[in-house]
């Protein structure tokens, strides 16, 4: 193989490694973006849950107040 071959077997080995490079990045920012994602859905749906026990817990006081 001559001198000019390898460069240019070189190089298109170098992109190719930058390429596979390149992909693996995105797919781990894409994982990191849905595990944040699903963290903020979690605290979304827990504040819900809280909100409404809140508001039960609030009737269920006033209720007791009122005598019924």
């Amino acid at each position: 193989m001559s001198p000019e071959q390898r460069r240019n077997s070189s190089d298109s080995s170098d992109a190719y490694a930058r390429a596979v490079r390149r992909e693996e990045q995105q797919q781990e920012r894409e994982q990191q973006q849905r595990r944040q994602d699903d963290k903020l859905q979690n605290i979304a749906e827990l504040t819900e849950i809280d909100e409404a026990s809140d508001l039960f817990r609030q009737h269920s006081h006033q209720q007791s107040m009122e005598g019924g």
